[in-house]
């Protein structure tokens, strides 16, 4: 305790014995101090006859010292994903303490990434196509196009995500707000699309089921993929993933009578979706659909909801996206971090 803090205290203190007629209110504007302060100092005083604060060293009442310090830095050394009240509960120190240490020490909460679970055969293979794919097709100035496929349920309140609501009490809202219910066999809908390095996308697809190979052919390529491809003026890319379908015999020949230049086969990372934006371009979508609470009766219905949420995105979110692919095929072809 500083001698500034038992001068004030005393003088509280003092002043309430010789004005006892006064309130707290009163002696603290006559010393300038705060009520709460004056409260506190004589609801001390009168229950434990003195003015002197606890002393409190941590949890528990334990001793805090620079060993402590050097006993949180070397938990979270040994057990880096230990949130900070597992270490303080494990050391016997409080929560803030472990949180200043962790603060002063220089360490820092990082978000875990999720990543494919290749093994060592598919990252080699990964690797040597993903150079290939960089030196021999991502130098050169073209429009890079991806497509892929995503599943979406019907009801777009259960797609994935974190919902909130707000209330006086847990209990006061209905009960559709309150709980989330999910279907165990939900209606789902599958879209394809293809989106560009341009900011430039086709137009869904939508279906019920599987895509095989006449359907991506007719339905996909041919009356999508290819307008999309005309719109560009200088040379595209096309970037398929590797379903057995996209490289099929007929899908081959596609390819080579409407002049398409692809990916081919031998270059194509196999398991590698860090590379392809695409799947950050699904999650921003279901985001968006999250926000509409009805539920979708009919391909055509839920066609047109998908179009009226793609137009409300920002028109440079899909240029952003696709900005990083050559970095990212670059650096992982060279065995860096993504």
């Amino acid at each position: 305790m500083s001698s500034n803090e038992k001068e004030c205290r005393e003088l509280i203190l003092r002043t309430h014995f010789e004005n006892p007629e006064l309130s707290h209110r009163d002696i603290g504007k006559m010393l300038g101090i705060v009520q709460s302060t004056v409260s506190r100092v004589l609801k001390r005083y009168f229950e434990n006859l003195t003015i002197d604060r606890k002393v409190k060293n941590g949890k528990n009442g334990c001793s805090v010292s620079e060993k402590d310090h050097k006993r949180v830095v070397k938990q979270f050394r040994r057990d880096p994903r230990g949130s900070v009240r597992d270490v303080a509960n494990k050391l016997n120190l409080s929560s803030s303490f472990v949180q200043r240490t962790k603060q002063r020490g220089g360490l820092c909460t990082y978000k875990v990434q999720k990543a494919p679970n290749r093994d060592e055969r598919q990252n080699m293979v990964g690797k040597t196509r993903a150079r290939k794919l960089y030196t021999e097709m991502l130098t050169k100035p073209h429009c890079l196009v991806i497509d892929d496929e995503t599943y979406v349920k019907a009801d777009f309140r259960q797609l994935p995500g974190l919902l909130f609501f707000s209330a006086e009490d847990k209990f006061s809202v209905p009960e559709e707000i309150r709980k989330q219910k999910l279907s165990k066999f939900a209606k789902k809908y599958m879209v394809w699309q293809a989106i560009c390095s341009c900011e430039k996308r086709s137009a869904p697809f939508v279906m019920t089921g599987t895509v095989n190979g006449q359907v991506y052919l007719k339905e996909c390529l041919q009356k999508l993929l290819l307008p999309l491809l005309k719109q560009h003026e200088g040379p595209t890319i096309f970037w398929p993933d590797l379903t057995s379908c996209h490289y099929s015999k007929d899908v081959l020949e596609w390819y080579e009578a409407n002049g398409v230049t692809f990916v081919p086969k031998e270059m194509n990372p196999p398991n590698a979706p860090e590379l392809c934006p695409i799947e950050k371009y699904w999650a921003i979508m279901k985001q968006a659909l999250r926000k509409n609470p009805k539920v979708v009766k009919s391909e055509a219905d839920f066609k047109r909801k998908w179009i009226s949420v793609q137009k409300k995105l920002q028109p440079d979110v899909v240029q952003n996206l696709m900005d990083g692919v050559k970095r990212k095929v670059r650096a992982y072809g060279l065995g860096l971090e993504v």
